[in-house]
């Protein structure tokens, strides 16, 4: 009997503590915990918000890595679903827009431009709720992108962009993309 009583025993305090970190964690990510506990003690509440966020920055990186790899390429609205929230505000070029067919729109016109176009990523950071990733993008300009008509040209830029998610989808993105370089390269504006 006493067998029994061991791994139930371990399966209990192993979920008691998996609940606090996450509790923990959730508490001060949303800024209400202020990293201490009642007892003024921060070791204890830094150790569950490691834990936490740690574990919430390796889930939203695998997301992420999937992301990169099965949606970008195609641009698929079913993929799009699995991957972005409905309201996703996304912060491009000093402008703000928001919406998943917005999104939509934004990667289909990127598409039409640049039919071969390629993000590859070069370097990818998590932390919390948020990705960092720089990618290098090369593609060839064989359609209307920024006010040019095509040029046949080949392009190849750097970008970087943030994303925020929750519940392991994304609902904001903050992208800078190298449009000068882009530019310049399709002959739109005359290289430095």
């Amino acid at each position: 009997m006493r067998r029994h009583t061991k791994p139930a025993v371990v399966l209990t305090t192993l979920a008691a503590l998996t609940l606090s970190a996450f509790g923990a964690g959730a508490a001060d990510a949303a800024g209400t915990a202020g990293g201490t506990t009642d007892s003024g003690s921060t070791s204890r509440a830094a150790a569950d918000s490691f834990s936490w966020n740690h574990g919430t920055a390796r889930v939203n990186k695998r997301i992420m890595e999937r992301f990169t790899s099965e949606f970008l390429p195609t641009g698929d609205p079913a993929l799009a679903r699995k991957f972005i929230v409905p309201d996703i505000v996304m912060h491009f070029g000093g402008r703000t827009q928001q919406g998943r067919d917005t999104y939509l729109g934004i990667v289909a016109a990127n598409l039409k431009a640049f039919p071969d176009l390629r993000w590859t990523v070069e370097d990818m950071r998590a932390e919390g709720d948020t990705v960092a990733i720089r990618y290098t993008l090369t593609g060839t300009h064989m359609g209307p992108f920024a006010g040019v008509e095509a040029t046949g040209r080949a392009i190849r830029a750097e970008s970087m962009a943030f994303y925020r998610l929750t519940h392991g989808k994304i609902v904001e993105e903050r992208a800078q993309l190298d449009m000068l370089s882009i530019l310049q390269q399709m002959g739109a504006i005359p290289a430095a």
